[in-house]
């Protein structure tokens, strides 16, 4: 799917800054290169970057209100490494093998050294956002902290049932920390007011809402062609995402006992995930966790229309919200 203009505008600017900052012939440094995209490792596939949706946004927010994009780049860098150093531990809780095509990090070089990178992304992560200044960094570091919260969160859900307000509340952490705190960063770097940073971060919010929520979706029902995920891989790892909450909320007594006995088990066989793939479409799940997607975004389009954005700016940023609603990760 072709990137909408917003992510490619900035795209070569962010791409030299992280092949600038993460220079070096240390292992270290190899592996924080490999984990990027930066360089290929030996034939383990096309190497990608990915979307670069967060260092975007803040460049976007920023441009658009005023500040010129090379002064925000800092920022957008250490807010790019942060969410790369949760990625690659995030695959060493989830025991993810590959990620954009190829072995995650700790797949190609051990769980230790996985850590370690993860470690040493996250300090080059503060070290950049120092440069764009203390507040951006301070802002960086509370989004962290939310971000850290929320996969404890998330890993806490796994196998126990959720209610749907209890797992938003957990992707507000987990998912809308980095999107609210792109937004943020933006607009407090070209000095926003007060009331304009409160709707970009509510936009924040509802965007990183949708974002996860259209992510549950790709994890029951798939899209293994471009994405790597086959239908179920999040039922196989008894992951309570939304769907499976809703689900629970719509079954009557007796399917919602035997989900309770599924879920309580060691492992789901195949039968029962087909089982729970059939019964979710018939409960019609996925079109009310669709409608959920298109709610969250619409919210995040009436709060960004808060934000004095050019006209041209509004068009480039519907553009993206589209995209959102029908990117595969």
């Amino acid at each position: 799917m072709t990137l909408p203009p917003l992510l490619q505008r900035y795209r070569s600017r962010i791409e030299r800054g992280l092949r600038e900052g993460l220079q070096g012939e240390t292992r270290v440094a190899e592996m924080l290169r490999y984990h990027l995209g930066i360089e290929n490792g030996d034939d383990d596939g096309a190497a990608s970057m990915g979307k670069l949706l967060r260092p975007s946004l803040v460049l976007f927010t920023a441009e658009q209100l005023g500040e010129a994009p090379d002064h925000a780049l800092p920022a957008a860098i250490g807010l790019e490494l942060i969410h790369n150093f949760s990625l690659i531990h995030d695959d060493i809780q989830d025991h993810d093998e590959t990620r954009r095509g190829r072995p995650t990090v700790w797949c190609r070089y051990g769980v230790a050294q996985a850590i370690n990178a993860g470690d040493a992304m996250q300090v080059l992560a503060v070290r950049h956002a120092l440069d764009a200044g203390e507040a951006a960094a301070g802002i960086l570091l509370e989004a962290t902290w939310e971000m850290i919260e929320g996969q404890s969160l998330d890993l806490a859900l796994e196998g126990r049932p959720a209610s749907a307000d209890a797992y938003l509340s957990m992707i507000d952490r987990k998912t809308g920390a980095l999107l609210r705190c792109a937004l943020r960063l933006g607009g407090t770097l070209a000095g926003a007011e007060p009331e304009v940073l409160r709707a970009l971060a509510a936009a924040g919010t509802e965007l990183g809402r949708a974002f996860q929520i259209h992510d549950d979706l790709l994890g029951i029902w798939g899209n293994g062609a471009t994405t790597g995920k086959p239908q179920g891989s999040d039922i196989r790892r008894k992951k309570r995402t939304l769907p499976i909450a809703v689900a629970f909320a719509r079954a009557d007594d007796d399917r919602r006992r035997l989900l309770d006995r599924i879920y309580a088990a060691p492992e789901i066989p195949e039968a029962d995930v087909d089982w729970i793939i059939d019964l979710m479409d018939r409960l019609e799940v996925r079109g009310a966790v669709e409608r959920m997607v298109s709610e969250h975004l619409d919210r995040a389009g009436n709060e960004l229309s808060r934000v004095p954005f050019s006209a041209s700016g509004r068009d480039e940023m519907d553009g993206l919200i589209a995209y959102l609603a029908r990117r595969d990760r």
